[in-house]
C-alpha cells in the first residue's frame, strides 16, 4: 500500500510540473480584435485585457448591467388557444396548428433587451520608445493577464487580475527605471453615463440605462419588440490610483495623469441598483455607496496584499483538479498559442493544447459563475463588449446555460452553482404566475430565453420565433431542474436537497398538468417541438416543428420524473406526487427506433429538413441522461447511428455542438472518435484566444469541452441491478492518450477519482470518500469489484484487475 502511494505521489508531483509548464496562454503580439484579448473574472466583475504598449484597453463588465426592465409576452386567453392548437395537432392539421399559434399564442415585446459592458479603461502611454521583448499572457493557475516588454532600455510589468476577496479588479503597472512611468487613465463609456474627477487620484463613472423603443429612435433588432423604453437599470464605477513616487493629477477629458512613478496600482470596481431575489432593480439600492463602500475597503490593501489574497481564493478551487494526457510535444509547447493553434488547425495533434483548453474551461467558469456574483454564465460568461450582444447574451434554456455547468460537479468546483441557484430559485417562482396564467397549471414554467428580470413567458425575436422555439417548448425550465439534482448527486447533502425539492416537485407538477392523454391512450406534451430542427411535413410539403410528443420532450419527462421520484424517496417525503408520478409513467411513450436503426427524433419518421442540424436533442437520454446505456443495448446502437447520421450530414458545425458531440462518444465508449472531435473543435471553433465560436463567441463550447474530456476519463450515471453507483474507470481513452493521470475527478455518490496510467492501461485508481459511506462497483473495461467507501476514507485499486 505504502508503495502504490508513493507511485502516486511521485505522479502527481510530475504532473504538477508538467502543468506549470503549460497552464499558460501566450501571445508574443498585443491584441488587435475582441476575440484575442485575455479575459479575468471574479464572478460579478470581468475584465477583457488586449495588451498594448502605446495604448492599453481593458474592456470592464458587471454581470448584472443589462438594459430592459420586467416584460412578460403572454398572450391573451393562453390556455383557450392552446387547447385548439392541441385539437389540430392531434388531428394531423400541423400546418394548421402551427398558423393558430402564431396568430394567438404570441404576444409583444416577444422578446426582452441585451447584456451590455460597463465600459473601457483606457491606458495611454504616448511613448515612442522602441518596443522589445514583448509577452502577453493569461496565468491559469493565478487568475493573471499579464503583459512585460522592453521599451526603450525600460522593463515593463503589467498584470491584471479580478479579485473575489476584494470584489476589484486591480491593474499593476511596473517600469524597472525608478521614477520613469508616465502615462495617461481614462474611463469611457458609449453612452448613458457621466465621468467625473474624484480628488487627484480618483475616477467616477455614474449612469443610468436609457432605453429607448424603435418609435423613439432606439435600436431595435427584435422585430417583435424588446420591452418598454424609459429609465431602467442605474449603475456606478469607481477608480483609484496609487502611486509608488511621482504624482497624479486629474486631466482632461475625465482622465488621470500619472507623473514620474516607478509603480502604479489601479483598482476599480462597480455596482448596479439591481437585486437577484426581486429579479429586478430595486430604488433602495445605491449602485455609487456600494462601489465606493468596496473600493475604500480594497484600497486599504497593498498590491502584495491583493495579489496574494486573489492568488490563494482562485487556487483554493482551480488547484482541486489537474490532468495530464501525455508528455508535452515541447516544440509545440514553446510556441505561443495563436501559433499552437494554427499548427492544430493545419493537422498537428497537440494534446498539451487539448489540456490547456480543458483547464481554460474550469477557469472561465470560475471567473463567471462564483461568489460574488449572483448571476449564472450567461451565453458569453460575464465577458461582452457590445451594446447589444449576439442574442442578447442571454440565458438560453434548450441546452446552453445546461452546458455552461456540465464540468462544474464533475471537477470538483460545485460553488459555481451558487449564483445560478440565487437566480433560478426566484425564476421559479415567477414560473408558477405564467404557469398557472397559460395552463391552468399549480406548478411553475419556464420557456428557452430568459434575462437577470425572470421572463417565464416565450420568447423570440419575433413572433414566428416565440411561437416556435418558445411556446412550443415548455420543459426547458424543467430540464435546467433535472440538471440541478444530478449535480446533487456528485456532493450529497440533505439540506440542500431538501431546498431543490420544491423546484422538482414544481417542475413534476407542471409536466403532469401539461401531459396530454392522445388517442392512443398515451401521455405526451402537445404541441411538442425538437428544439430549433425542422422536419417536411407529409402532409402539406412545408417545413415544420411542431409535433405530439417529440423525444426530447419524452426523454425529458422522465428525467425530470426520476429526479423527483429520486429526491422525494431520499427526503421520505410527498407520497402523493410520488403515485401520481407514477401513474403518468405507465402511459408515457418509449423511446422509438426508425427503421433505418436511428433514434425517432419526431413522433412520426418524418423526411429531416436538416439532417445535420445542430442540436440532437433526441439523444438527451444518452448525454446528459441516463436513459441510453449500455445496458439499454438496442438504443445504444441506434444512438450511435443517430449521431453518426448527423455528423455525416454535416453535423456538430457549431462550438457547443462540437462539444456535445465529445461527451456522445465518450458515453458510447469511441475514445478515438471522442478526442477527434475534440482536436476538431480546436480546428474549426476556437479563437485566437480559446474562446469557443458558435460563431460568433458563444462559452458554453469552452465548458462543453471541459466536460467532454472528463467523460472520457470517468463516468458515474449508471446503476447495477442492486441501485449502486458504477464507477466506470477510463470508459473511453484514446490510444493517443496512452499515458497520463488524472486528480480530482468527481463521480455521483460523492467520491473524488484519482487515476494514472500506462501504455493504454490502468496502472491504479485512488477513490477517496465524500460525507457519508457508499457502495459503488467499480468498473474497468471487463472487470469489476464491489467497494464500500466509508466516509474520508481512501481506497487504492491496483492495475486492470482491479486489485
Amino acid at each position: 500500500m505504502i508503495r502504490s502511494l508513493l507511485k502516486i505521489l511521485i505522479a502527481a508531483i510530475l504532473l504538477g510540473q508538467a502543468i506549470a509548464e503549460d497552464s499558460t496562454l501566450w501571445y508574443a503580439q498585443p491584441a488587435e480584435k475582441w476575440t484575442e484579448a485575455l479575459p479575468v473574472g471574479n464572478g460579478r466583475l470581468g475584465a477583457m485585457v488586449f495588451g498594448g504598449t502605446t495604448s492599453e484597453r481593458i474592456q470592464l463588465n458587471e454581470e448584472s448591467l443589462w438594459a430592459g426592465c420586467q416584460a412578460e409576452g403572454i398572450a391573451p386567453d393562453y390556455a383557450k388557444h392552446l387547447a385548439e392548437v392541441q385539437r389540430l395537432v392531434l388531428a394531423d392539421k400541423r400546418k394548421e396548428a402551427r398558423e393558430y399559434g402564431e396568430k394567438h399564442l404570441v404576444q409583444s415585446p416577444t422578446s426582452f433587451r441585451s447584456y451590455e459592458p460597463l465600459g473601457d479603461l483606457m491606458l495611454e502611454f504616448g511613448s515612442d520608445a522602441e518596443i522589445s521583448d514583448y509577452r502577453r499572457e493569461l496565468l491559469l493557475n493565478d487568475a493573471i493577464a499579464r503583459t512585460t516588454y522592453r521599451a526603450g532600455d525600460a522593463t515593463i510589468t503589467r498584470e491584471v487580475l479580478a479579485s473575489a476577496p476584494d470584489d476589484v479588479i486591480a491593474v499593476w503597472v511596473e517600469s524597472n527605471q525608478h521614477g520613469s512611468l508616465n502615462f495617461s487613465v481614462r474611463l469611457t463609456r458609449a453612452k448613458n453615463a457621466v465621468i467625473t474627477h474624484k480628488g487627484s487620484n480618483g475616477l467616477h463613472m455614474d449612469g443610468q440605462i436609457i432605453d429607448l423603443t424603435k418609435e423613439q429612435g432606439g435600436k431595435e433588432p427584435n422585430s417583435g419588440g424588446s420591452g418598454p423604453g424609459g429609465k431602467h437599470m442605474r449603475f456606478a464605477s469607481r477608480l483609484v490610483v496609487i502611486t509608488d513616487g511621482g504624482s497624479v493629477i486629474p486631466g482632461g477629458s475625465g482622465s488621470l495623469q500619472i507623473k514620474g512613478a516607478s509603480s502604479a496600482l489601479i483598482l476599480l470596481t462597480a455596482a448596479t441598483d439591481y437585486n437577484v431575489e426581486k429579479l429586478n432593480f430595486d430604488r433602495s439600492i445605491d449602485p455609487a455607496a456600494q462601489a465606493d463602500a468596496i473600493l475604500a475597503k480594497a484600497e486599504k490593501r497593498t498590491w502584495k496584499q491583493i495579489r496574494q489574497n486573489h492568488i490563494e481564493d482562485h487556487r483554493s478551487f482551480y488547484d482541486r483538479f489537474s490532468l495530464d494526457i501525455g508528455p508535452l510535444d515541447k516544440t509545440l509547447a514553446a510556441k505561443p498559442t495563436d501559433a499552437r493553434l494554427q499548427a492544430v488547425k493545419q493537422g498537428a495533434d497537440d494534446l498539451g493544447l487539448t489540456v490547456l483548453l480543458a483547464d481554460y474551461g474550469r477557469y472561465l467558469l470560475l471567473g463567471s459563475s462564483r461568489k460574488p456574483g449572483r448571476l449564472p454564465a450567461n451565453l458569453q460568461g460575464i465577458w461582452n463588449d457590445k451594446m447589444w450582444a449576439p442574442w442578447e447574451a442571454d440565458f438560453h434554456l434548450n441546452i446552453n446555460i445546461q452546458m455552461n455547468y456540465w464540468l462544474a460537479p464533475v471537477t470538483g468546483i460545485p460553488e459555481t452553482f451558487d449564483p445560478l441557484y440565487d437566480w433560478f430559485t426566484p425564476l421559479t417562482g415567477r414560473g408558477r404566475m405564467a404557469a398557472e396564467k397559460m395552463y391552468g397549471s399549480d406548478g411553475w414554467v419556464s420557456f428557452h430565453a430568459t434575462n437577470p428580470f425572470g421572463r417565464v413567458s416565450p420568447s423570440g425575436s419575433n413572433t414566428s420565433s416565440q411561437f416556435m422555439n418558445g411556446s412550443l417548448d415548455p420543459l426547458c425550465g424543467a430540464w435546467l431542474a433535472a440538471q440541478l439534482f444530478d449535480a446533487w448527486q456528485f456532493k450529497p447533502d440533505r439540506e440542500k436537497l431538501e431546498s431543490l425539492y420544491p423546484i422538482l416537485a414544481g417542475a413534476s407538477e407542471f409536466v403532469l398538468d401539461a401531459l396530454v392523454e392522445c388517442p392512443d391512450g398515451k401521455l405526451r406534451i402537445v404541441p411538442s417541438t425538437s428544439p430549433e430542427n425542422q422536419y417536411i411535413d407529409p402532409v402539406s410539403g412545408e417545413q415544420l416543428r411542431i409535433t405530439a410528443g417529440s423525444t426530447y420532450h419524452n426523454t425529458m419527462v422522465r428525467a425530470i420524473f426520476d429526479a423527483t421520484v429520486q429526491a422525494a424517496t431520499i427526503l421520505d417525503t410527498d407520497e402523493a406526487m410520488l403515485q401520481r408520478i407514477a401513474a403518468a409513467k405507465l402511459k408515457l411513450q418509449p423511446l422509438q427506433i426508425g427503421e433505418d436503426g436511428r433514434i425517432l427524433e419526431w413522433a412520426e419518421p418524418y423526411k429531416e429538413a436538416q439532417p445535420g442540424h445542430r442540436h440532437v436533442s433526441h439523444l438527451i437520454g444518452l448525454h446528459p441522461f441516463d436513459q441510453i446505456t449500455r445496458d439499454t443495448p438496442e438504443l445504444f446502437a441506434a444512438a450511435r447511428k443517430t449521431i453518426d447520421g448527423r455528423l455525416a450530414h454535416g453535423g456538430a458545425g457549431t462550438g457547443w455542438s462540437r462539444a456535445w458531440t465529445i461527451s456522445f462518444f465518450a458515453r458510447l465508449g469511441d475514445g478515438d472518435t471522442a478526442y477527434h472531435h475534440c482536436l476538431e473543435l480546436l480546428r474549426r471553433s476556437t479563437a485566437t484566444n480559446l474562446f469557443n465560436l458558435h460563431p460568433p463567441f458563444q462559452i458554453d463550447g469552452n465548458f462543453g469541452f471541459t466536460a467532454g474530456v472528463c467523460e472520457m476519463l470517468l463516468q458515474s450515471h449508471c446503476r447495477d441491478d442492486k441501485g449502486n453507483t458504477i464507477l466506470d474507470i477510463l470508459p473511453a481513452l484514446p490510444e493517443s492518450w496512452s499515458e497520463g493521470s488524472v486528480s480530482g475527478l468527481r463521480a455521483r455518490g460523492g467520491c473524488s477519482v484519482d487515476m494514472v496510467w500506462k501504455d493504454g492501461k490502468l496502472v491504479s485508481t485512488v477513490l477517496s470518500g465524500g460525507s457519508q459511506a457508499t457502495p459503488m462497483l467499480v468498473r474497468y473495461q471487463n472487470t469489476s469489484r464491489l467497494v464500500t467507501l466509508k466516509a474520508g476514507e481512501s481506497i487504492t485499486l491496483q492495475g486492470p484487475a482491479l486489485k
